[in-house]
């Protein structure tokens, strides 16, 4: 979805191709559609200003490339590497195309302890990550060669957004970048847990879709030489990290990374779950993230974990149901962050996240939003307090009790 630093664009001479893959598209939200589709406009009008031309197509990959290289005569077709289950299935059903690197600084597979395994943990992972160097990013060319391509490009549907989408394309991205660098980089280490997520990038829709590489970020920001580089970059680090888990064990779409925890004595209560899902449990900072994410595509880090924990291991409904919302309300819904994001809120094991981790949203509210305009602006019958409402659907102590008490009989009988 960009020019810059897309191994596959160097290598080309000005003919790009979409895939609309309805495997994809057909799955998801009104919101994501859009947005996909607004980049994919974007990405054609960059071709058409180098002279290039962008063709899109829709149905599955394995059928419209072949079909395509056809009509063009193409002689070598280049692409990213996908590494979600998903993506490599689909991968190997297209044949005849050379795969490059470009969607992570690091590709899963890549960083290994010795011996050849992957990581479990973080810590160390990160340690072997930084210890290499940043792989170079590639320029975007400033001009395609004359292309002799005269097929229709085809049509790129246009979706009607239930939500206000940011501008797209690589130039917006760029751009959304330098402001992040030049406002908020230098105290991303002490604002980024805002529960309003004013201190964070505001870039991981860009990311996550492909419009911005985030190897290409990562040189921008180094060369600026600001307070607030290593910590951003050790959050790309970590985006890598949840793709390689991931990579690791596809089974970690639906099942949890440590098979104990499926012995979780889940409560597969609808009303509990309709509950958070439109941000009615009577915990401000709860249904705030959650009317927030329904309204914009966005919450913080710090309110997805939030959230999260509160689902999973409050009202102990299956941790599958919420990452399903969050994938599909998202604008930055990454397959991989999702669901590692989920299983280590939910404390299933993933970079040893001990499952007795469970953040009091009473006490979050007040850490990291202390004056309450973000609580009072989503949840204004709470007067910006983060304290339960009179209807509040649970209390937290009791479910905190009822969590611990089946997750310690879990580790008893383990033997953990």
């Amino acid at each position: 979805m960009r020019l810059h630093d897309h191994a596959g664009v160097a290598n080309s001479d000005g003919v790009g191709v979409v895939i609309l893959d309805e495997n994809i598209l057909n799955a998801t939200s009104i919101r994501r559609r859009a947005w996909f589709a607004e980049n994919v406009r974007a990405l054609r009008r960059a071709y058409h200003t180098r002279g290039g031309k962008l063709i899109v197509r829709s149905g599955v990959p394995w059928v419209e490339i072949p079909k395509v290289c056809k009509e063009i005569q193409a002689k070598e077709v280049h692409a990213l590497r996908s590494y979600t289950p998903y993506g490599r299935t689909r991968d190997a059903k297209v044949k005849g195309v050379t795969w490059h690197g470009g969607c992570y600084v690091h590709e899963p597979g890549t960083i290994q302890r010795p011996g050849g395994h992957g990581y479990s943990v973080f810590t160390p992972y990160f340690k072997r990550w930084s210890s290499l160097p940043i792989p170079t990013s590639v320029e975007a060319p400033a001009r395609f060669s004359s292309s002799k391509v005269t097929i229709g490009e085809g049509e790129i549907p246009s979706f009607e957004s239930d939500v206000l989408l940011p501008n797209p394309g690589e130039d917006a991205a760029i751009a959304a970048l330098d402001e992040f660098a030049q406002t908020r980089l230098e105290r991303y280490e002490f604002d980024r847990n805002r529960l309003d997520g004013s201190g964070g990038s505001r870039l991981s829709h860009y990311i996550s879709i492909g419009v911005l590489s985030p190897r290409f970020a990562l040189h921008r920001l180094r060369e600026m030489n600001r307070d607030g580089y290593q910590k951003w970059m050790s959050e790309v680090a970590w985006r890598d990290f949840m793709a390689d888990l991931l990579w690791q064990q596809p089974s970690l779409i639906k099942r949890a990374y440590d098979p104990k925890w499926e012995n979780l004595p889940w409560q597969d209560d609808e009303t509990s779950f309709e509950s958070w899902r439109l941000g009615r449990t009577g915990y401000p900072v709860v249904d705030a993230a959650m009317r927030e994410l329904r309204a914009t595509g966005f919450i913080s880090n710090r309110a997805r974990m939030i959230a999260a924990q509160f689902l999973a291991k409050i009202l102990m409904v299956p941790w599958q149901k919420g990452e399903s919302v969050f994938k599909n309300w998202l604008l930055d819904g990454d397959t991989a962050q999702n669901v590692g994001g989920w299983q280590w809120s939910a404390g299933l094991g993933v970079d040893t996240a001990p499952y007795f981790r469970i953040f009091n949203p009473v006490a979050q509210g007040h850490t990291h939003d202390p004056e309450g305009q973000w609580i009072n602006q989503w949840v204004p019958e709470s007067g910006g307090s983060p304290e339960p409402l009179p209807n509040a659907i649970i209390d937290f102590a009791t479910a905190r009790k009822r969590y611990m008490d089946a997750a310690l009989r879990i580790g008893e009988l383990s033997g953990s």
